[in-house]
């Protein structure tokens, strides 16, 4: 076999030594042989040092923690800790900030404001809690057609309807002592006057025409709780001072029995209007024009009336109504809801004031009383309070 032909065999390392057979020679490997012992690559020295320093650092971490940081917490490998852990020691703070400023804060209900009591309502007069929606708790409401107050409410409406024109006035006292009479000049017997004329002198809110009781000797006379006259005429009508108001046929009339009741007026003209149950009435004690201008008075309940005032045309005053007759007159207090209704004197004498003002027709006569309303208290009293 040539020399440039010959094959070497790695021999399995021994010793250390790398043995090497060729074909037909047995050999070691050194520097006098074909093949050479590779050297093994050095580490530079200074990724030595880098390695042993990072190694010094590892170790003195450890040393750290196992002989600082963990004896300072207690805790020890393989070893529970028997008490909590204090983080920290707080030191005492004075009591105003006791409680950490970023704590949820407990705030005090405001209490609530005393409110004041409800006033307990003040009823003024026998009728002042049964209508009171209908009365102010002191002040004065006036408006053109109506008047309240602590003790009156007054309205009135004017009506047309069929040719005929009438005024109708509802009233609401407190007490019967606002529902009230005058004579002319003021006195009994004092002569005559036109109604606004009179009105204004009285005071009155709402006033339309009396009984006439001038023009003759007979009927019962009693004008704000006093008697005048005691003789007996025709059908009468009686307020008395409980507010109740009675129409009593003359034949039924007993002048002593009424003199024993309160009695707070008498009028006398008539006819009565209602039958005892407040039905209107189709016959009459008296003889009456058919178609009259008018003034009547009716009652509701104690408390509760109306004045109704008829134009017509009289005295050649022309006033586009026609005027009613006794039984319309009887049937417009039915409507109303009156149980009671009285007629008063008519034709010419007829007038329908408000505050101190006449708004009916005027048929230029005067007349001896009114029958009105006022919101002052009766000869210097105030009526009880309820």
């Amino acid at each position: 076999m040539s020399k440039e032909n010959r094959t070497e065999e790695l021999l399995p390392e021994e010793n250390g030594r790398k043995e090497y057979r060729a074909e037909g020679k047995t050999g070691s490997g050194n520097k006098s042989g074909s093949h050479r012992r590779k050297k093994k690559k050095k580490m530079p020295v200074g990724r030595m040092i880098l390695l042993d320093l990072l190694a010094i650092a590892l170790g003195l971490v450890v040393f750290a923690l196992f002989h600082h940081v963990l004896d300072y917490w207690d805790i020890h490998l393989g070893k529970e800790t028997a008490e909590p852990v204090v983080i920290a020691t707080l030191q005492p703070q004075p009591a105003e900030s006791a409680v950490p400023t970023n704590a949820p804060q407990t705030i005090e209900a405001t209490p609530e404001p005393e409110t004041e009591p409800t006033p307990e309502p003040v009823y003024y007069g026998m009728w002042g809690e049964k209508f009171a929606d209908k009365f102010t708790e002191g002040e004065v409401v006036q408006t053109e057609n109506s008047y309240r107050s602590a003790n009156v409410n007054v309205s009135y409406r004017r009506v047309e309807e069929d040719y005929v024109i009438y005024y109708v006035a509802e009233v609401y006292v407190s007490d019967v002592a606002y529902l009230r009479s005058a004579f002319g000049n003021g006195k009994y017997n004092g002569g005559f006057q036109f109604i606004e004329d009179m009105a204004k002198d009285a005071g009155a809110i709402v006033a339309i025409t009396g009984d006439h009781y001038a023009g003759r000797y007979e009927g019962i006379v009693v004008r704000n709780g006093e008697w005048y006259r005691d003789v007996r005429f025709e059908d009468v009508c009686v307020l008395y001072r409980d507010g109740s108001m009675e129409t009593i046929d003359m034949r039924r009339v007993d002048v002593n029995a009424l003199k024993e009741k309160d009695v707070w007026q008498i009028w006398c003209f008539g006819p009565e209007l209602l039958d005892a149950e407040g039905r209107a009435k189709d016959k009459f004690n008296t003889v009456v024009y058919p178609a009259n201008p008018r003034s009547a008075i009716g009652c509701v309940e104690p408390g509760h009336y109306f004045f109704v005032e008829v134009e017509g045309s009289r005295g050649g005053v022309w006033t586009g109504s026609r005027g009613m007759d006794m039984r319309q007159l009887a049937e417009l207090f039915e409507s109303l809801g009156c149980t009671s209704a009285y007629n008063l004197d008519g034709g010419r004498s007829v007038g329908f004031a408000w505050m101190g003002e006449r708004i009916s027709s005027d048929y230029g006569r005067s007349i001896p009383d009114i029958i009105y309303v006022a919101d002052t208290p009766f000869a210097d009293e105030t009526p009880e309070q309820g």
